[in-house]
């Protein structure tokens, strides 16, 4: 689990409260905290969940968080989704320089990092000319998933 992702809960229900019991998991005070703040909050990590949790409950300990939002995704009460709640950020290029600092990219040119990056794959034969890839920012990294 990345502490960029955030999380969609669906709607905590007494099935749902069911759901966890019947998973080996007691539905202790400090879990309920934290459910409570995972529907009514946008937080953007466990961490920041775990800050906002530790208001209520001072003794409670990140552990705790980590494996609540794991049984939770098992019993698929809960989904991640990156960036959600936040601006979807799209990997866009800085400066484009060579190995010595020259500028590589003209004042005013519209470089695409997507199609840049898909040209580089292609030119080393790691796709094909028909492949489509998506970029994502995840932390300070740059995924690639090749779409088809």
């Amino acid at each position: 689990m990345q502490d960029n992702e955030t999380y969609n809960v669906g709607s905590l229900t007494e099935d749902t409260l069911r759901k966890l019991e019947a998973s080996g998991l007691r539905m202790t005070v400090q879990r309920r905290h934290i459910i409570e703040i995972l529907t009514n909050s946008e937080c953007t990590s466990p961490k920041e969940l775990w800050y906002e949790a530790k208001q209520y409950v001072p003794d409670l300990g990140i552990a705790t968080v980590y494996r609540l939002i794991n049984r939770l995704e098992q019993i698929g009460v809960l989904s991640k989704a990156r960036n959600l709640g936040m601006q979807p950020q799209t990997p866009q290029i800085g400066l484009l320089t060579d190995g010595r600092g020259k500028n590589l990219a003209r004042p005013g040119m519209n470089l695409d990092l997507t199609e840049l990056v898909r040209l580089g794959l292609i030119s080393k034969g790691a796709i094909g000319h028909n492949n489509v890839i998506q970029l994502s920012l995840v932390g300070d990294k740059i995924n690639i998933t090749v779409v088809k």
